[in-house]
């Protein structure tokens, strides 16, 4: 591929790829024009298709994937990471989802990795972090099923011990002075840690520990709460504002606690849209979202 062009293994995006390398090709080769692309595309009686694959109005079909591998020039490898890649972009589907990430990450090049193996495997698997919380009210002597048996939802003695071989790794968790694994910090600030797509795989997964303990009819302490809103955009931006200071608040708090924590609990927080923005504002939204200096 030519060193102008953005390289493809370091987007998560098949619509943040595309617009980078037509205004990147474009410096180079002024003919590469929308009308050439689409024409180059197989349509001929049309200039809006590329701009409405950018804009997220068209889906490309695995057809045209073909078709853009082709006027893209990519390589093998290139090629089978652009596949995954729009698949990646298009699907809602959350299994579909985390298995075209996957075959991205395989593609990835060593040179342009966008995380380690062990940094995907803890956000891979909800109970990781759990397991981590859980070292630090209880005394983990090696006694897996014991572990085991105090994660809700339940998981296995074989999930316990893979925990805590992938948290040392990761230098989540070490010995103290008397041999017992404590974490390393009281949290972990995710946004310092990895990037959005794989925290979005591990919200997902809570979501669905969420829907189980919901329907959980034990005694233990739970507060679930659901609120429909009709805001403006200044009310949202100030509920915005409100629950990071809120989230903020939450981690010094518990990082100030001097009680001797006794259990763990799981906070999320979700605020998303019911209903569609009326058009002018939508492009208005995505585009201060999308912006590049």
């Amino acid at each position: 591929m030519n060193s102008q062009l953005p390289v493809i293994y370091k987007y998560l995006s098949s619509r943040e790829y595309l617009k980078d390398y037509y205004r990147l090709r474009k410096e180079y080769d002024p003919g590469f024009s929308h009308s050439y692309i689409c024409y180059r595309l197989g349509q001929r009686n049309s200039k809006s298709y590329f701009a409405n694959v950018l804009a997220g109005i068209k889906p490309v079909t695995q057809e045209f994937i073909n078709r853009f591998i082709e006027l893209l020039e990519l390589n093998a490898d290139e090629a089978k990471y652009f596949r995954a890649l729009v698949n990646y972009s298009q699907t809602y589907n959350p299994r579909e989802k985390e298995y075209y990430f996957e075959q991205m990450l395989q593609r990835n090049t060593a040179n342009s990795r966008l995380l380690t193996a062990n940094e995907y495997a803890f956000y891979k698997e909800w109970h990781h972090s759990v397991i981590r919380a859980l070292l630090d009210i209880h005394d983990f002597s090696g006694d897996y099923k014991k572990l085991a048996a105090l994660v809700v939802p339940p998981i296995t003695p074989a999930q316990a011990r893979k925990s805590i071989v992938l948290l040392e790794k990761l230098n989540l968790i070490k010995k103290n002075e008397r041999g017992i694994f404590k974490p390393t910090d009281k949290t972990i600030k995710t946004e310092d840690y990895v990037n959005d797509e794989l925290i979005k795989h591990f919200q997902l997964h809570f979501l669905e520990v969420a829907k189980t303990t919901l329907l959980d009819n034990s005694d233990q302490p739970k507060d679930f709460s659901t609120n429909s809103l009709s805001i403006s955009e200044e009310g949202l931006k100030k509920i915005q504002a409100r629950l990071q200071k809120f989230r903020e608040e939450i981690r010094a708090l518990v990082h100030n606690d001097v009680e001797p924590a006794d259990r763990v609990y799981q906070l999320d927080i979700q605020l998303f849209p019911n209903s569609r923005l009326p058009a002018d504002k939508a492009a208005q939204a995505s585009g201060g979202r999308n912006a590049k200096p």
